[in-house]
């Protein structure tokens, strides 16, 4: 008898066999998979018994890179916010020089008022460059508004309204009126009407009520935030003698020493007037040098935070890797392994073919 094995058992051995070929196929392409990128799956479903622990890392890593995307943010802002106060602080130090000199026998000439009113006219342009600097997605002193340069036209600052409106009040300066040309002066920088302010329509608020305008980021769970940057315009309660704002107080002094030239010591008033100059330029500076130093303490802490969750990022990845990452010298013995069972199984199919029932008796 010769009979084919295939009429009888042969049919059934090679239904297992092609079983075993398409298990060994399925395993072939994960193996392909996790050689070339490393993972152990394409897939939550292949993840096995790691499959909740991947599931619940995977949000928690994606949260902490928001976190520092956020933190890298504000760093920056922040520096350029340091940056520009330390420049407007150089400004308001340098005209303090000026008005210091201006108080010696030699500096209260007309020629020597007159170098320092032209100080003080470029530096006013200067000043309304620097508080419109940007970070590229924003104004950096624009608190909520970024869209909106602080200063509305930083190249006119001596001719507007304002300075014009300061200009008058000192040219009618005598001998018994320098307080009050100083405080009209402080009560014109202090006007946040459209016609008088220099500054954005969102930032023309009372310089107690301006650092409310400040913007925030997110930089923890809860919803964590943290400041970005001082406000142009914010500060304290205003006085006779304060906008309440040093950068609006550093302004109007400018606009007035502006103001004075041509002026010198024999100018009714002029004496007084650079004393209360150079009074209100020296506490300017220092709260100038207050605001950067917040600024610098923020820095520090975001320092801080930063370095937590790097950490903590670190963590999170090496729980991730132990669940999705593969060995890769198992997967190439794997590999191996799988590539000889097949062409084992090849071989087996191709003999049982040939085979006769008197093959199996």
């Amino acid at each position: 008898m010769s009979m084919n094995v295939s009429q009888y058992g042969a049919a059934g051995t090679n239904l297992i066999l092609n079983a075993g070929i398409r298990q060994i196929e399925s395993e072939q392409t994960d193996i392909a998979w996790q050689t070339s990128q490393g993972t152990t799956s394409s897939s939550i479903s292949g993840l096995g018994s790691d499959q909740q622990t991947i599931l619940s890392l995977s949000p928690k890593l994606a949260e902490l890179n928001g976190y520092q995307d956020n933190l890298s943010s504000v760093q920056s802002r922040l520096s350029l916010s340091s940056t520009a106060l330390k420049q407007v602080t150089d400004l308001a130090q340098s005209l303090n020089t000026q008005l210091l000199g201006m108080l010696s026998s030699e500096g209260s000439t007309s020629t020597a008022t007159s170098t320092a009113a032209d100080s003080a006219r470029m530096g006013l342009s200067s000043l309304g460059t620097i508080l419109n600097t940007s970070d590229g997605n924003g104004f950096i002193f624009a608190g909520q508004n970024t869209s909106t340069a602080p200063v509305t036209s930083p190249s006119t600052l001596s001719n507007s309204p304002l300075a014009q409106t300061i200009s008058r009040l000192v040219s009618g300066l005598n001998d018994s009126n320098s307080n009050e040309v100083f405080s009209q002066a402080t009560t014109a920088s202090a006007d946040n009407s459209t016609g008088m302010s220099v500054f954005s329509q969102a930032l023309s608020q009372p310089a107690d009520q301006a650092g409310r305008l400040q913007s925030s980021a997110i930089i923890g769970p809860d919803g964590s935030s943290v400041q970005t940057g001082p406000v142009a315009t914010e500060g304290g309660q205003a006085s006779s003698t304060s906008t309440g704002s040093p950068v609006r107080d550093l302004m109007r002094d400018m606009m007035i020493m502006t103001s004075m030239k041509g002026m010198a010591s024999t100018t009714p008033g002029f004496t007084s007037l650079v004393r209360q100059l150079h009074d209100s330029l020296g506490k300017t500076t220092n709260q100038l040098i207050d605001m950067n130093t917040s600024v610098g303490v923020t820095q520090n802490t975001l320092t801080k935070q930063q370095g937590i969750y790097s950490s903590l990022q670190l963590m999170v990845k090496g729980q991730l890797s132990n669940g999705l990452n593969v060995n890769l010298a198992e997967v190439a013995s794997r590999s191996s392994d799988l590539t000889l069972q097949l062409k084992a199984s090849f071989s087996l199919i191709a003999d049982t073919k040939n085979m006769s029932l008197a093959d199996y008796l």
